[in-house]
């Protein structure tokens, strides 16, 4: 702000992170969040729920720090939830590399793909999915670590499709689950 207009100069902040005014949501009593259709299970200490940052629909969220920067805390998190209305399109393709664009230019900007790989598709029951795991290096000296994986997988529902997004640093004395895991364990409810 130079006192007239907001300068078109700015750096992106890495902890976006969660809003402090509502409550904690626990699991339900099978230790799994039920947002939507989708359900994935609670993570164990450190991981601690946090609200929706990356704005899905009825979605829940689980959150771990593992370092701290002068931008703010470095998170691990895993979000389920449905597809926003922006990214709605014809396609599960479509969609799924719009909103992961989206999310890899607003909450990576920091890091860089390792590489560019394809998405794969797949099912989960009789849902078939899209998927994608960037693989990224992440160059901060407060960090003890140098790798971190995006992952992306959009689950084709009746009405639209469900999100999986996880944040998943390669910390060493952290739990942190695989992308593999992860999609293993979610559930269409």
């Amino acid at each position: 702000w130079d006192g007239e207009q907001w300068t078109d100069h700015v750096s992106p902040i890495r902890n976006v992170g969660p809003r402090g005014d509502r409550p904690a949501m626990p699991p339900a009593h099978d230790g799994r969040y039920h947002p939507g259709r989708l359900s994935c299970a609670a993570l164990s200490a450190p991981w601690t729920w946090c609200p929706d940052y990356p704005h899905l629909e009825d979605a829940v969220g689980q959150q771990v720090v593992v370092g701290h920067t002068p931008r703010g805390d470095y998170i691990g998190c895993v979000f389920i939830g449905r597809l926003p209305d922006e990214y709605l399109g014809d396609s599960l393709d479509d969609m799924g590399t719009a909103f992961s664009t989206a999310m890899l230019s607003t909450f990576y900007a920091h890091e860089t793909p390792r590489e560019h790989p394809d998405p794969a598709s797949g099912m989960l029951g009789a849902h078939e999915t899209w998927r994608l795991v960037v693989p990224l290096d992440v160059k901060d000296d407060h960090l003890g670590f140098a790798r971190e994986d995006a992952v992306f997988l959009l689950v084709d529902l009746d009405d639209r499709p469900g999100v999986l997004y996880a944040s998943l640093p390669d910390v060493p004395d952290v739990a942190m689950p695989t992308a593999d895991g992860l999609v293993a364990d979610l559930r269409v409810d």
